[in-house]
């Protein structure tokens, strides 16, 4: 959602604190010390054989570990990353106290593994004497632990998945841009008559998968997957940012342009030559930055029948992070907590000296022309010149692109005949259930689904342009 751009920058920032901020995190780290004994029944955690199994069962038994405070085995039986490594001074003195207070550790339930930003977290809930909570390990690539962090504790959800209508169809596509890279995409169809009207689905900020994929819930695919059971196709695809994310990081001239205005507009294109689509029924829908950019998408593509915008800002993207981070700064209770807050904020405040900074020095993710372009557009003035039909859709219990946004847009555009504005009570950033004050644990971690209230709405834009 709107946070930093670049794969690599998201990956740094999973264990430097951005997801530290989001999940109240306590980053951890290992090093290299006397073996301990391993029982002969039990995964070694000698230095050479470190604990091995499943990331699931490294998780568990790093909890069991932690549970027990036994910090000796925490530094010698388990393979970190070399950032983890570093910090491996901290941790006794930033967990004794806590475990504590947490008191002794009753049970350890089923775990819950998702991929984020190029990582893997194992989500271990946990229930303590005095408090129950969930432990997040944090797994690279290579099934190293690149970060532990605590989150609240969320009690099980009985909400199911959202599952492709009988009848509708998918089918895996790759799409070929405009310089030639490869974008992999899912078309989902809905049963019954072709060719179909379609949306396109334009991702938020950071490198996301064509799911738009969060801590384990997928906006994009529940909004297929419901509009598919109203006749309505829908195309999701990999991010560049996602597919390509080293190559992308390392692109001084990297801006918005490359990152999602110009594949969006492509796949408008190429979309329409697929036999089981009405080429003159395309909708583009932006979620999140993707409604930010959705103007210029707008001036890209005038073969498009309409657009969506859906948790769209209009505050500039610098301004927008900085009213994100002082929402969460209630929530940093800790000394490091709030140490990785004061140095976002001081992050935050090189956006005001970009003229002066190098062209490779990277600024919360993103290099200064990235920035520069964002700051230099204007949204709601661009957006004059969009004469097709255009739908706006906001939670109401959004805290990262909140209600005075979509009321910006309404202001300006409430009254032009083309434009229609609909907000949902109850509803947070992602069209799921949400409370805007509730802790970013709640708020991101509960599994939900995308309320069908929204791609109601959408459907009904939709078959109101036939």
């Amino acid at each position: 959602m709107l946070r930093s751009e670049r794969k690599t920058e998201m990956n740094k920032s999973i264990k430097k604190g951005f997801i530290g901020l989001l999940l109240l995190s306590v980053v951890l780290s290992g090093c290299q010390k006397t073996p301990a004994p391993a029982e002969s029944n039990q995964p070694r955690t000698d230095v050479q054989d470190k604990v091995t199994g499943s990331r699931e069962e490294i998780a568990k038994v790093y909890v069991e570990t932690l549970g027990a405070g036994d910090f000796d085995k925490l530094l010698q039986g388990f393979a970190y990353d070399e950032q983890m490594q570093k910090a491996s001074s901290q941790l006794q003195a930033s967990l004794e106290p806590s475990l504590k207070q947490l008191g002794a550790l009753k049970e350890i339930q089923t775990a819950n593994e998702i991929q984020q930003g190029g990582y893997i977290i194992v989500q271990v809930p946990v229930l303590f004497e005095n408090q129950n909570l969930c432990v997040n390990v944090v797994f690279d690539d290579q099934d190293q632990i690149a970060g532990v962090n605590f989150s609240e504790y969320v009690e099980p959800s009985n909400v199911a998945a959202l599952t492709l209508p009988e009848g509708a169809a998918e089918q895996e596509l790759t799409l070929t841009m405009r310089d030639g890279k490869d974008l992999p995409a899912t078309l989902t169809l809905p049963q019954g008559d072709q060719p179909a009207p379609v949306i396109i689905l334009v991702h938020g900020s950071g490198p996301n998968d064509r799911n738009e994929t969060l801590y384990g819930n997928t906006v994009f695919q529940d909004i297929a997957y419901r509009l598919a059971e109203q006749g309505i196709a829908t195309v999701r695809y990999d991010k560049r940012t996602f597919v390509y994310g080293a190559e992308c990081a390392g692109d001084t001239q990297f801006t918005v342009e490359q990152e999602t205005i110009q594949d969006a507009a492509d796949i408008v294109g190429l979309i329409a030559k697929q036999p089981e689509i009405d080429s003159s029924a395309i909708y583009v829908l932006g979620h999140s930055l993707g409604g930010l950019c959705m103007p210029r998408i707008a001036a890209e593509t005038p073969e498009a029948a309409g657009y969506i915008m859906m948790a769209a800002p209009v505050t500039d993207l610098a301004s927008l992070m900085r009213m994100q981070y002082e929402h969460l700064a209630q929530f940093m209770n800790t000394d490091q907590e709030k140490a990785s807050m004061e140095a976002m904020m001081a992050e935050l405040d090189k956006l005001q000296q970009l003229d002066s900074l190098p062209e490779d020095e990277a600024v919360v993710g993103a290099y200064p022309a990235y920035w520069k372009d964002l700051l230099s557009y204007d949204p709601v003035k661009t957006a004059e010149t969009i004469t097709k039909p255009v739908l706006v859709l906001q939670g109401e219990e959004d805290y990262q692109v909140p209600l005075q946004e979509f009321e910006t847009w309404k202001a300006a555009y409430g009254e032009k005949a083309n434009w229609t504005f609909h907000s949902y009570s109850g509803l947070s950033h992602l069209m799921m259930p949400g409370d805007f004050d509730a802790n970013p644990n709640t708020y991101y971690m509960q599994k939900a689904v995308v309320d069908p209230r929204v791609t109601d709405d959408i459907a009904a834009f939709i078959h109101a342009q036939k």
